[in-house]
C-alpha cells in the first residue's frame, strides 16, 4: 500500500471521528430547540386590549385594541377558537384599521370578515366587526385624544415667487434622511450615507418605535415577530428601496426609494463581496492534520479524502465500510 493512500485513509478516518463528535450534540440541540418568543419591546408597540371578535369551529380572530400616541388602532390577528385572556396573542396579522385607513376586509384565514373603525376622529372610537355571515358586533376602544383639526387653507402663497417649496429631506454631512408614511400610523425614517442605507421607525408624532429596531446592510429585514413587514432591497446597490406592508390579506406591498447621496460623498462597499476566484486547498490543523499531506493532482488519494468528508453526511455506516475496505487493502 502506497504512502499517499495510507495517509489519505488516515485523514478519512479522522474526518469520520470528528463528524461523529459534532453530529451528536447537533442532533440533541435540534430535538430540543424551539422558536424564540417575540421580544417584550417588540410586543409593547402592538400590545393593547385583546378581544376575541370572531370564532368558528376551527378559527378565531383576535382584535388588539389600542389608542395611544399613534391614535386609535385595531389589529386583527389569527388565533384559535378557544383563545382566552392570558394566552399568547402576537400571531399573524390579518389586517388593521386606523384613522388613516378605517376599513379593511380580511381575505385569508376568515375570508369576508370586515372591520371598520367608527368615530375615528373622536376620543371614543368603536370597532365594528361584520362576520362573513353578516353578523355585526361592536367593541369600544380605549379612550384617547381626539384627532387634531386640520388647519384651514390659507389664501396666501406658501412660498415667495421663484422660491422652491421646502422638501422633507434633511442633510447632515454625507447623510441624507427623509420620512415615509408606510401606513398603520407608522413612519419609516430612511437614511443613506457612506455606509449604506438604514431605516428606523417612528409613530405619527415622531416618537421612536424602539420595538422595531433598525434596519441596515447587516440586518436588512424585520423579523416575523415584528408585526409588520419591512425590508431593504438592494442594500449594497446604488438605488436601494424599502419594501413594506403593515396589513395582512391582499394588501399590496409599498416601496419607497432612499434619497441620493450629496455630491462629493462616495459610498463605501457598494457591492457585495464577489464569489468564486481561484480554488485553494485548506490544510486542517490539530488532530485532523495527521493525514493532510496528500497529492494536489487528484486521483485515488483525492477520492479517499472526498469519501472521508462525505462521512459527515453518511454517518457511522459509511465510516465502518471505509475502515473495512482500508483494512482489506492493507
Amino acid at each position: 500500500m502506497s504512502t499517499y493512500t495510507r495517509t489519505s485513509l488516515r485523514a478519512a478516518i479522522a474526518t469520520a471521528a470528528l463528524a461523529a463528535a459534532f453530529l451528536t450534540p447537533a442532533a440533541a440541540f435540534a430535538a430540543t430547540s424551539a422558536p424564540a418568543p417575540a421580544s417584550a419591546s417588540s410586543a409593547n408597540r402592538y400590545d393593547g386590549e385583546k378581544v376575541l371578535v370572531y370564532k368558528d369551529a376551527g378559527h378565531g380572530v383576535l382584535a388588539v385594541l389600542r389608542n395611544g400616541a399613534e391614535g386609535p388602532e385595531a389589529w386583527l390577528r389569527a388565533a384559535g377558537p378557544d383563545w382566552k385572556p392570558g394566552d399568547a396573542w402576537a400571531f399573524r396579522v390579518l389586517g388593521a384599521v386606523t384613522r388613516q385607513e378605517p376599513s379593511v376586509t380580511v381575505t385569508e384565514f376568515v375570508p369576508g370578515l370586515k372591520a371598520q373603525l367608527l368615530n375615528a376622529g373622536t376620543a371614543t372610537p368603536v370597532l365594528r366587526i361584520t362576520a362573513p355571515d353578516g353578523t355585526v358586533k361592536t367593541y369600544d376602544l380605549p379612550k384617547g385624544a381626539p384627532a387634531k383639526p386640520s388647519p384651514k387653507p390659507s389664501d396666501k402663497p406658501s412660498a415667495k415667487p421663484g422660491q422652491k417649496p421646502s422638501e422633507p429631506v434633511a442633510t447632515k454631512g454625507c447623510t441624507v434622511t427623509r420620512r415615509e408614511n408606510i401606513g398603520a400610523g407608522t413612519l419609516a425614517v430612511l437614511s443613506i450615507g457612506t455606509q449604506g442605507p438604514s431605516v428606523t421607525f417612528e409613530a405619527g408624532d415622531h416618537t421612536p418605535v424602539k420595538g422595531l429596531g433598525k434596519l441596515d446592510r447587516r440586518h436588512p429585514k424585520l423579523p416575523g415577530s415584528a408585526g409588520i413587514y419591512a425590508e431593504i432591497l438592494n442594500p449594497y446597490g446604488s438605488a436601494p428601496q424599502l419594501k413594506t406592508r403593515t396589513q395582512g390579506g391582499d394588501t399590496p406591498y409599498g416601496y419607497a426609494a432612499f434619497p441620493k447621496l450629496p455630491k462629493g460623498c462616495t459610498p463605501d462597499g457598494t457591492s457585495t463581496p464577489a464569489a468564486g476566484g481561484g480554488q485553494t486547498t485548506v490544510v486542517p490543523k490539530g488532530a485532523v492534520a495527521a493525514g493532510a499531506d496528500f497529492k494536489q493532482g487528484g486521483g485515488d488519494d483525492t477520492a479517499l479524502i472526498a469519501g472521508g468528508a462525505g462521512l459527515v453526511v453518511a454517518g457511522a455506516g459509511g465510516y465502518v465500510a471505509l475502515r473495512r475496505r482500508g483494512a482489506a487493502r492493507i
